[in-house]
């Protein structure tokens, strides 16, 4: 669940690309895009697809992220928050919410991390170009460095205008591929912590594990 979180808070934060430019090149821009955003809302879709079963999974939602390693995301039947020390999960259909520490630690694909280790974490490469609803992106290929990562690899696509990421697609060891799609975005919109914060309904069983 928690990483569900980071991976999506990944794709909310990203003019020409010169000839010749690096993947490298290309993740230092989308860093400083990232540096220069506080907040944002954005609403996305996400595709699971499961190698060895041959089922897919689609799911829709809004994620609302704040500086700080404060995340809130708004499935369907979940909800997922933290205010960067406290995460808390809902399941509708188990009327139920669980409560544990945020580690950052145990994010290891938190927007932060990525952004902020490629260089040494990662190696990257470009793929090319492809066109993202109806943008045109540049295509990068992440491979952790670490032999012992469950996943085996990530792709960004990165808007060739405004350097924002638009779409990410995970592989990991186990043959699932999911694909998270942003759908819209809307940047430094003054989000309040309280946002961040959960505030759990009446009647809902209480499991904490802090």
């Amino acid at each position: 669940m928690k990483k569900i979180i980071a991976v999506v808070s990944v794709v909310c934060l990203g003019a020409c690309v010169c000839v010749g430019q690096t993947a490298q090149e290309v993740l230092e821009m989308v860093k400083k895009k990232y540096d220069s955003i506080n907040d944002a809302q954005l609403k996305f879709s996400q595709k699971a697809r499961f190698e060895l079963a041959r089922i897919e999974e689609h799911a829709n939602g809004t994620l609302f992220v704040k500086k700080g390693n404060k995340y809130r995301v708004e499935l369907e039947e979940q909800t997922i928050v933290t205010n960067g020390a406290t995460v808390w999960s809902y399941s509708l259909p188990n009327n139920q919410v669980l409560i544990d520490n945020f580690k950052l630690q145990d994010n290891p694909f938190s927007p932060e991390k990525i952004l902020t280790g490629a260089p040494k974490d990662f190696y990257a490469t470009t793929l090319g170009r492809e066109r993202v609803g109806k943008s045109e992106a540049i295509v990068l290929k992440l491979v952790p460095k670490d032999d012992q990562s469950v996943v085996k690899s990530m792709k960004l696509w990165v808007d060739d205008g405004d350097w924002l990421i638009k779409k990410v697609e995970i592989s990991d060891v186990n043959g699932k591929q999911t694909e998270y799609l942003v759908n819209d975005i809307k940047v430094n919109i003054g989000l309040t912590d309280s946002r961040f914060t959960y505030q759990i309904p009446e009647g809902v069983e209480i499991v904490d594990l802090r």
